[in-house]
């Protein structure tokens, strides 16, 4: 197994010093997909990232960051990868895209106590309230897009939780498996939320890992042949069914 070592930094705009030959591999708290525990950083698409680069044979560090952070870093470094990430077209151009490491899909949220906020059909309809995104992530970007000026941004999904917990937020827009995360880690259950509208038409319900413009197509096509292999030989399965 080749040296792996982890540097964890949430500093905004720290950035270590990176060997020549040496990938850093950027990320963000999104569990289930990528998080920290215990001064480690866990999650299905942390695991599925690892495997890839274990197969590849490739020396990185791993670290995560507040999102704005990690896609500046993945955009304007040589030899950065960046998962979990939502690929759309105004980011094609931006990254070498690797591969799919998870399926996703997003719906917006609101406590399910809220019975003055009922489902509906229009996304249009959430300009009536007031929605937390995470900045700079593609949901937020998503939005901005449809001139959406209701949003109040956040460096996190769980600051997103914490704002509707408390009212200080109406809406979230999430997945169903990151809302469930962070409400248990909250001590909530699940059912402490409910889903108003889901988001069918923004990502085609995929994430990512991709790589910076300035890192070596040599590199890219052995990351991209790693991935197929774990996906071949099982490795993949055997992840993606244990957070199932």
């Amino acid at each position: 197994m080749k040296n792996k070592w982890i540097w964890l930094c949430w500093s905004l705009w720290l950035a270590p010093v990176w060997a020549a030959d040496m990938l850093q591999v950027v990320t963000e708290d999104y569990a289930p997909y990528n998080y920290l525990e215990e001064d480690e950083i866990k999650g299905l698409g942390t695991e599925v990232v690892e495997a890839m680069l274990e197969e590849a044979g490739l020396e990185y560090g791993l670290d995560i960051y507040p999102w704005a952070r990690a896609i500046s870093l993945a955009r304007s470094r040589p030899n950065v990868l960046i998962y979990s990430i939502s690929r759309f077209p105004e980011r094609e151009a931006q990254f070498q895209w690797i591969g799919v490491i998870a399926r996703i899909n997003f719906h917006v949220f609101a406590l399910a106590k809220r019975d003055d906020i009922k489902p509906f059909s229009q996304l249009s309809h959430a300009r009536a309230w007031s929605i937390g995104t995470v900045r700079n992530d593609a949901l937020e970007q998503y939005l901005i897009g449809l001139n959406f000026s209701n949003l109040q941004r956040n460096n996190s999904n769980e600051a997103n939780m914490l704002k509707l917990l408390m009212g200080r937020i109406d809406l979230w827009p999430v997945s169903q498996e990151a809302a469930n995360y962070y409400v248990r880690q909250a001590g909530y259950e699940p059912g402490t939320l409910k889903i108003v509208h889901d988001i069918e038409d923004f990502t085609g319900g995929e994430l990512y890992v991709a790589a910076s413009l300035k890192t070596a197509p040599e590199v890219i096509k052995r990351l991209q042949e790693a991935l197929a292999t774990i996906r071949q030989n099982g490795i993949y399965d055997g992840i993606v069914k244990r957070y199932r």
